[in-house]
């Protein structure tokens, strides 16, 4: 191919260092000429251009086809349908027996240390997409593997099983190559102020909702991560690497700052780091390349590819290649290439490589000692299992335990009423999950409250509590109960002639059945006060929040029979619908009285772009779309000024910096919203809302903008910085929080405790109105996760949610993100009650 488009003339190098993959690679590799060239496929020599996701599964599966230690298979795909490769590297004879290779490999690990058993590597790249030096050095370590004969390579294959990941995030890799390639030019351009170096708003760092997958190894919230997961379980990795780019100089491999290692991880696992450490360490200085360890990293956060290893047993190394987005970058230490970078991360695959099968046995021996630790930790720990509650909702549960099946974490329904912890768990609705299992260290990871900690510099969050992610009742059991394997519940089926149908809103599918009814045209209405209804069985008792289909209200036959439909549908996956045959209530409003209000379809806008927080743009988009069946209209700042408000019901402003969003739309948004329309706003994004002026007097908004006076700052050692800033960071834990279970934006929940997440440190305008805040952080507020002292002190009752009418309209402010990551399902119902229940908020300012 590459001969071919040279008689073209469409080769052409557009790097003076470029370089074939045998000059890439040892002297030594004894390279097969039968096993095609990364260049022999792709037409250009690696680092001349980005390869896309699509050219490095060409090559992939090419390998697969010419070398038969080389198998390739599909284990996912992405959202936008980009498959996920997973390759294995082994020697032909391991092939044909690699089930019972693996088998043998686990059961050295969790059972009797086995010498003979396979050593298994994961060798990972570029989850963050617009770090590609990673999966394009991955064309070549692959090639490597593939073709090389020389003897270090033929005894690796002969005992070792590798795994190989070309591309963690495929669409976010795609996006990025795209980005890169289309702004390069003949004559490569250095500054860092270039238009190549400096990506347009989102980046190719997260996946297609914008989520950083880095993040995901523990929720599991993508397709990405749930099949690389199940694989990573299925073969429990020795070492697994996982390759990045950072902002700042420097080359940086794991073992990262010792007193921010996860307290649950052994010691012995950071002087395996260090002893693999060593080979990097070595190729690095066999070419002069500066690097550091043991400093700015951590291995704290159990979700990220470097560290949930770590807690299954094996060894995750990071490394962070400097970043460069072109084919060349002009630094203060010197002008760095792409193919710079991509030796490097060659380098240290090679190493990894070398350092694994040099220490394999001490790797083996790690790994099973892990197993037999956390073994003897689950004895000690002085109770024999965990039970969570369903809260009573199921959904929201088996949401938390599909998650718990992946991580291949054993849990079981709980077959008799237990009494722990001051609660109640009944039998059927709640799950077990014992102690003595195999995943107990990463089960223990899962359910840790901890407040204090050695070092309070975080990378990542501090805190990830499951149960109180999904906001359910959990509690320690002394003896293990009786238990039965985990059925699908059966729900009944709505009857046709009744006369209505409710749905509790407390359900976690509710609000995007609630979706499917409003864009079908049915009328739904919502309760504002609890009530009881008859049915076939008998009473029942609802809430208020519990939707309301009245068959009689819908517009015609066929629009009953269509929300009937959709009714049907839903118990059928699992949504309680019951079946009303009288209007005429035992207590609390009669189906027909003025307490039920009608619930109307939506129509978001939201503003994405320049000055935006991506992430938190991508987990609304997400939720928006996955949970609820609605998109939101996204449109960037510039283009406001163009949009007809009228036509959308809600606004949404997620975090970010809107201070660049001028005066006359800020005009134009305050009329909106007093002739009815719903801003719904998230942390910086609800301070820029508190901006907007609805007093009748713009002076009056005036003087309640002027600036405080600041106090001179009490002088501080200059050394004290960092820890002092630390303190004021909360990079992410888990607060204590008091919801009024009366408000809108509270229906649904059934208990007035609500663990939030806090991150960032926004604190809300207080409303003049005494009914306006339904949520409130508690006046102890930390449950897990690190706060400072002066940080705890200005959120103690303050306001977590805030809803205020303005005219015919809504406010609403959330100081924190209820989507937080796509997994703190918790409190998403808070955002979906913006959306819904705020419509029925009534104007409660009380006049003078």
């Amino acid at each position: 191919m590459r001969v071919f488009l040279a008689v073209l003339g469409l080769v052409a190098s557009f790097s003076a260092q470029a370089l074939t993959s045998a000059e890439y690679l040892p002297e030594n590799s004894a390279l097969d000429p039968a096993i095609p060239t990364p260049e022999s496929m792709l037409g250009w020599d690696v680092g001349d251009w980005r390869a896309s996701h699509d050219q490095i599964v060409y090559y992939m599966q090419a390998l697969a086809a010419s070398s038969d230690r080389v198998s390739v298979k599909t284990i996912g795909r992405t959202h936008e349908q980009r498959p996920l490769l997973q390759l294995i590297f082994t020697s032909p004879e391991n092939h044909r027996n690699l089930e019972s290779l693996r088998q043998a490999h686990i059961a050295s690990a969790t059972n009797t240390l086995d010498d003979d058993a396979p050593l298994v590597l994961w060798l990972g790249h570029s989850i963050h997409g617009n770090e590609e030096s990673g999966a394009n050095g991955a064309l070549l370590s692959a090639y490597y593997l593939a073709a090389s004969n020389s003897s270090f390579v033929t005894q690796l294959l002969d005992s070792t099983i590798i795994l190989f990941d070309p591309a963690f995030n495929p669409d976010g890799l795609n996006r990025f190559s795209s980005w890169s390639n289309s702004n390069r030019s003949m004559n490569p351009v250095g500054d860092r102020h270039h238009r190549i170096n400096n990506e347009a708003w989102p980046g190719g760092r997260t996946n297609h909702y914008l989520f950083d997958l880095n993040r995901d190894w523990l929720p599991l919230v993508h397709p990405e991560s749930r099949a690389r997961v199940a694989q990573f379980q299925e073969w429990l990795p020795h070492v697994l690497t996982d390759q990045h780019e950072r902002s700042r100089d420097g080359y940086f491999f794991q073992p990262g700052v010792p007193s921010r290692q996860n307290p649950l991880t052994p010691p012995e696992n950071f002087e395996m780091t260090a002893a693999l450490a060593q080979y990097h360490a070595a190729a690095m200085d066999a070419v002069g390349e500066p690097y550091f360890t043991e400093d700015d990293y951590d291995d704290f956060y159990f979700g990220k590819g470097s560290t949930y290893p770590d807690i299954n047993g094996g060894i995750g190394i990071l490394f962070e290649q400097p970043s460069i987005k072109g084919p060349v970058l002009d630094r203060d230490s010197g002008r760095m290439s792409f193919v710079d970078a991509i030796q490097n991360q060659l380098r240290t695959t090679l190493s990894t490589l070398k350092g694994s099968f040099e220490l394999r046995d001490r790797l083996k021996g790690h790994q099973n000692r892990f197993f037999k630790t956390m073994a003897k930790r689950a004895q000690d720990i002085g109770f024999a299992a965990w039970v969570i509650g369903d809260d009573g909702d199921s959904a929201r549960a088996a949401a938390l335990a599909e998650m718990l099946a992946i991580h291949d974490i054993k849990h079981y329904v709980l077959a008799e009423d237990v009494r722990a912890g001051g609660q109640q768990f009944e039998a059927g609705s709640a799950w077990v999950i014992p102690t003595r299992q195999r995943q107990f260290g990463l089960l223990q990871a899962m359910m840790d409250v901890r407040t204090e900690f050695e070092d309070n510099t975080f990378y990542d969050v501090s805190a990830w509590t499951q149960p109180l992610a999904y906001n359910l009742p959990y509690a320690q059991l002394s003896r293990m109960p009786s238990t039965r394997e985990v059925t699908t519940r059966q729900r009944a089926a709505p009857e046709r002639a009744a006369v209505a149908w409710i749905v509790p809103w407390y359900q976690l599918n509710a609000p995007a059945l609630l979706q499917k009814l409003l864009n079908a045209g049915a009328l739904v209405k919502a309760a504002t006060k609890p009530f009881t209804a008859l049915g076939k069985n008998g009473q029942a008792i609802f809430d208020r929040g519990d939707i309301v289909v009245h068959a009689g209200l819908q517009q015609d036959e066929g629009l009953a029979e269509s929300a009937y439909r959709i009714l049907l549908d839903a118990a059928q996956d699992g949504i309680q619908v019951s079946s009303v045959s009288t209007s005429l209530t035992p207590r609390g409003p009669d189906l027909g009285a003025l307490h039920f209000e009608r619930v109307k379809n939506i129509k978001p806008l939201m503003i994405v772009g320049g000055g935006v927080s991506s992430y938190d743009a991508g987990e609304a988009w997400h939720h928006f779309d996955q949970r609820l069946g609605v998109v939101p209209v996204m449109v960037e700042p510039y283009r406001l000024d163009r949009i007809r408000l009228a036509d959308y019901s809600h606004l949404i402003i997620v975090d970010g910096d809107y201070s660049g969003i001028g005066e006359s739309f800020g005009q134009r948004l305050v009329a909106w919203v007093q002739e009815g329309g719903t801003i719904v706003s998230v942390a910086r994004g609800a301070a820029w809302a508190e901006s907007l002026c609805f007093a009748s007097e713009p002076q009056e908004c005036a003087s309640e903008s002027a600036a405080p006076e600041t106090k001179p700052a009490e002088s501080r050692p200059y050394s004290d910085h960092p820890d002092d800033a630390a303190k004021r960071v909360i990079g992410g834990a888990i607060v204590a929080a008091r919801a009024d279970l009366s408000h809108p934006i509270a229906y649904g929940y059934q208990r007035q405790d609500l663990p939030l997440f806090r991150r960032g440190t926004t604190l809300l305008k207080a409303s003049e109105n005494a009914y306006s805040t339904p949520v409130r952080y508690a006046d102890s507020p930390l449950l897990a996760g690190f706060i400072g002292d002066s940080r705890q002190d200005e959120m103690r009752g303050q306001a977590a949610v805030i809803a205020e009418r303005k005219g015919a309209g809504l406010v609403v402010r959330f100081a924190n993100n209820p989507l937080f990551r796509g997994f703190w399902r918790g409190t998403e119902r808070l955002f979906e009650n913006a959306l819904y229940m705020g419509q029925l908020i009534d104007d409660t300012q009380q006049s003078d």
